[in-house]
Parts: structure tokens; sequence; C-alpha cells
């Protein structure tokens, strides 16, 4: 095994680790409801809180890594990740404790994600870097379908407070393999850099633009999605005259996320071979046209909903290895931390703001109705838009 293969399979390993309380509340968002007496719209809010912290320190974070060794922030938001999801067990209690410790997993997230993609690039030799890079990417898919398997497995076990206490522990644990397991690296400096995020020298360039709004469109239709969708295959399944049981509609969720893995993988090696704009924009029009699809599926049997599921999971998830590897792919080398972190703020703005606006939608049309899960999904599919209107105006030619 290379060495670059085996660095970044080891950090794909840190990151599906502390990514495991990233989806702990999505996944029990029915449960939560019923406990807490919650409307839609404010389960929207506590799964989008995490979203507006990440937007909040990704970009300080992840340009902290152009000055400061990547392993470092890892680890310290690896504990911040622990603290989050073990002071959620431990004391939530209600729709405003909740947020906060929700807000804090978004900014545990925000140290371990991208600045661990930073780690990686900064130790791989430059042949092969967007091939690793697109495994560590794609590997998020993996994380986050471990938070929704293991937080549903460990609270019908453990009871919800039980799981996440699991959950944290587990992101504990991406802490000490990144401490034991990466050697220190000092970063390359940007030159004449005095701010610590300065994203003007990113903005300014019309190709990197393109793939950063790009992956805001993106980030805006996967984080509705991955909030919603246990939610949705419930109501799915008693619309479709088979309910079924909140376990199950967690395990399918699971696997629905799961399959962005090789969804993400296999997007960005046909990016490689064609031009990356155009594979981008038939990715993510395809997808917003099977967001309507699904959207209007409900009360169709439901194999057949699942099936169709399946395929705008596969989609949802298609675009982001190879976005991240054209952004990364335009960025001088000294810039890669704020080109990621530009990519990341405004992803996170639009990641919190989808899965409320999908709450309210909900709320508007009133519990139960089909109309409701039909505005959301069109949500979803108007944000991903963004994307090809991006590259149709921005992108012309360069390295991709």
């Amino acid at each position: 095994m290379s060495g670059g293969l085996r660095l970044t399979l080891l950090l794909c390993a840190m990151q599906v680790l502390a990514l495991a309380g990233w989806l702990s509340f999505q996944a029990l968002i029915p449960m939560f409801r019923e406990l807490w007496d919650l409307t839609n719209a404010e389960a929207g809010w506590i799964a989008a809180i995490s979203y507006l912290t990440y937007a909040t320190f990704a970009p300080l974070l992840t340009a902290l890594t152009d000055r400061v060794d990547a392993r470092r922030v890892v680890i310290a938001a690896c504990g911040v990740s622990f603290v989050a999801a073990a002071g959620f067990g431990l004391l939530a209690d209600g729709f405003w404790s909740a947020v906060l410790f929700r807000a804090l997993t978004g900014i545990g997230v925000a140290g371990s994600y991208m600045p661990g993609l930073k780690a990686l690039s900064d130790r791989l030799e430059p042949s092969g870097q967007g091939r690793f890079q697109s495994f560590y990417t794609a590997s998020f898919s993996l994380g986050s379908a471990l938070s929704l398997f293991a937080t549903a497995y460990l609270a019908d076990l453990l009871g919800w407070r039980g799981a996440f206490l699991g959950v944290g522990l587990l992101a504990l644990s991406a802490g000490l393999l990144a401490l034991l397991s990466l050697r220190p690296k000092a970063p390359p400096m940007a030159p004449g850099a005095r701010l610590l995020f300065d994203p003007r020298p990113v903005l300014r360039d019309r190709r990197a633009l393109a793939y950063i709004l790009a992956y805001a469109g993106h980030a805006f239709e996967m984080a509705a999605f991955r909030t919603w969708i246990v939610a949705f295959l419930l109501f799915a399944g008693a619309a479709s005259g088979r309910p079924v049981e909140a376990a199950t509609a967690a395990a399918i969720a699971t696997a629905l996320v799961m399959i962005g893995l090789p969804a993400s993988i296999a997007g960005n090696e046909l990016a490689s071979r064609l031009p990356r704009p155009l594979v981008l924009s038939g990715i993510m029009g395809a997808s917003a046209a099977f967001a309507l699809l699904l959207g209007s599926a409900a009360g169709l049997p439901f194999p057949l909903v699942v099936a169709i599921a399946a395929v705008y999971a596969c989609l949802v998830m298609a675009d982001s290895a190879a976005i991240t590897v054209g952004t990364l792919a335009q960025a001088a080398p000294e810039r890669r931390g704020t080109a990621i972190a530009t990519q990341t703020a405004l992803a996170s703005v639009m990641a919190m703001t989808s899965p409320l606006l999908v709450g309210y939608a909900l709320d508007w049309a009133g519990d139960g109705e089909a109309a409701g899960w039909v505005l959301g999904f069109a949500i979803m599919g108007l944000g991903v838009l963004a994307g090809p209107a991006a590259f149709l105006t921005l992108a012309r030619g360069g390295r991709s």
C-alpha cells in the first residue's frame, strides 16, 4: 500500500469517527418532536444551528491551517465534538438546551472536516492528490451514515441519552487517532497575508468562485435531505398504507446516506475524464428533477419510494467530491486553506437555511399533508440549480 493511500485511509477513518454525532439529532427528530412537543420549524432550528456555527467557525479554522499545522486544529475540534455530544446526552431537556449543544456540534465538525482535508493535502505528493482528496470528501457520507445508524442503534439499546454519550466517545477516539498517527508538519504560509481569513483573492477568481457557488447549492440540498429524510420515510410509509417503524426508517436513511460515498467517488472520476463543469451541471440538473419526483412520491408503493430516494441520494452526493477537487485545483497551494474556508463559509450558510425552509414549508402545509413534502423537496431542487447557473455564467476554461 502506498504512503499516500495509507494516509488517506487513516484520515478517512478519523473523519468517520469525528462525524459520529453530526446527524444524531436528525436521526431522532420524530422522537424529539413528541418528547419535547416541538414544531417542525423548531426541529429545523435545532438541526440547522449546527450549520450556523459551522459557517461561523469553519472559515476561521480552515484558514488557520495556512498558518498552523492542521493536525492541531483537528485534535482540538474532536474534543469539542465529544463535549457537544456528551453534553447533549447528559443535560439536554428541551429546545434551548438542545440548541446549545448542537451549536457546539457545528464547531467541532468545523474544526475536523475541512481542516482534515487540509492536513491530508499538506502531506500528499502532488501526483494523485485529486483522487485521494475525493476519497476523503466522499467519506463524509460514510461518517454521516454512521452517525444516523449508531444513534438509532444505541438509542434502541441505551435510550437517547446513552446514544449521544456513545457517539461522543467515537468523536473523542477520532482525536486520539489523529494525535497518535499524524506527524506534525509546518503548513505553507500565504505570502504577505495579514488577515487570518481574507477571501478576496479567492473571490476575484471567477472560475474558483463558480465551484464555490456550486458547492453552496450542493450543501443546501444535502443538508435538507439528510435532516428530513427519516421523517419523510415515516410519512411515505404511512401514506402508502405500509407504516414503518422509526428504527426501520433510520436504517433506510443510513443506507441512503451510505451510498453517497461511492456516488461521490464515481462523480469525481467521471469529472476527471470529461469537462468538469459540464459533468457537474448534468448531475445537479438531474438531482433537481429527482427532488421533485421524490417529493411527489408519497402515496406510491413504499419500495418504489425507497428506490426513487436511492437514486436521488446518489445524485445528491455525486457532485460533492468533484466540486471540492475543482476548487482545490483552481487555488494556489498557499491559498488552498482560504479557498476551502470560503467555500465552507458560504456552503454552511446555505446548509443552515435549507432545513429551516423545509421545516417552515411542512408547518405551513399542516402536519400530515403531502403538499408540505412536495414544497419541501421543490425547495431542495431549486437550491441545487445554483451550480449549473454558476458554471454557465462564471466558469470559462481554466484548470479542472
